[in-house]
């Protein structure tokens, strides 16, 4: 029933969506443990964390951001041809992985820094085949450049930004130099109020270096590890499904597709960063596996393999509340 529903498009897709964002908030906010700890020192969290103590203004704003999240990942499904419009899985999917992956004690960054990654991979999306795109590259490379100061992991975002750009546009120079603007903007901004309060100075630089410099394995919690794997393995089974089936049937798809491919390829350092655990890597992945996973339940015939899928993936994350609420 829930395959098809999602196949349907946002007027049959939204009284679901609507539904488990509600009851997850209310689970969120009851939860009396985290399974897990943001223990990365990053600039956003380290501030925040110390102004906000109420649990009710913490699952607020986390679920601001993941409805924020969600609302532009259904915008890339409408507008920029990535999956057919009919299918509304990857907002589901989106929406799933970020409510299993939030603290319900915490502020998450990530779920911040999502937003701004996909708003950027939004305009630049919208570059294609254009030619009045200044503005759009410009303030893509500043808002990616703005979520580095939420959390440093998105620093890897950097380098894809114009591998993102040569995939979708040929090289024209004043495209590059806007691009390296936007991204220093943000940063002379920091320096210049870090260098007047004389806090703090230099710190994306800083935490750059202490972010590369320790790699090590993820910690995975055994609560979120059938979640893990079952994203893991449809996630290879997705990538194949493409490569067999091809990326689309539109130069676009096929584009931005291998654009996912890349955003995958590029999280890896933040699969090996210090203090990786479960929750972080789900919500570091969420946006290329709902939309990798989302087109592979789309184009499944049989709608009770993808209604089988789908509910195996909701048992995997009612066991991670029932873990938050230790019950298990």
């Amino acid at each position: 029933m829930v395959a098809g529903l999602l196949n349907k498009g946002f007027r049959a897709g939204l009284p679901l969506i609507s539904i488990i964002f509600l009851l997850t908030l209310i689970l969120n906010y009851l939860s009396p443990i985290a399974l897990e700890e943001d223990n990365y020192p990053n600039l956003f969290y380290n501030y925040f964390t110390q102004k906000i103590s109420s649990q009710l203004g913490l699952t607020l704003l986390n679920y601001l951001f993941i409805a924020i999240g969600v609302f532009l990942v259904n915008l890339i499904c409408l507008n920029q041809e990535i999956v057919e419009k009919q299918n509304y899985f990857p907002v589901f999917l989106y929406l799933l992985l970020c409510t299993v992956g939030v603290n319900p004690r915490q502020i998450a960054p990530q779920i911040f820094t999502n937003v701004f990654i996909l708003y950027s991979v939004y305009k630049l999306l919208d570059t294609y085949r254009d030619e009045t795109v200044l503005r759009d590259i410009f303030n893509a490379a500043f808002w990616l450049s703005v979520s580095a100061f939420i959390t440093i992991s998105s620093i890897i975002s950097f380098p894809l930004f114009f591998i993102v750009l040569l995939i979708l546009r040929p090289f024209y120079w004043r495209e590059w130099i806007v691009a390296l603007l936007g991204f220093f903007l943000p940063v002379f901004i920091y320096e210049c109020m870090a260098y007047l309060s004389d806090f703090n100075q230099w710190y994306l630089f800083d935490a750059t270096e202490l972010y590369f410099q320790v790699l090590k394995a993820p910690y995975f919690s055994e609560y979120y590890l059938p979640l893990s794997i079952s994203l893991f393995l449809l996630l290879l089974i997705s990538i194949f499904y493409n490569f067999v089936n091809g990326f689309g049937n539109t130069v676009k798809k096929q584009r931005a597709k291998s654009i996912l491919l890349w955003f995958i390829f590029f999280s890896l350092f933040g699969f090996f960063s210090a203090g990786a655990n479960s929750s972080n890597i789900i919500l570091t992945y969420a946006f290329p596996l709902s939309f990798f996973i989302g087109d592979f339940l789309y184009n499944i015939k049989q709608i009770k393999i993808a209604n089988t899928i789908l509910a195996f993936l909701l048992f995997c994350v009612a066991i991670v509340f029932l873990g938050q609420f230790a019950v298990i």
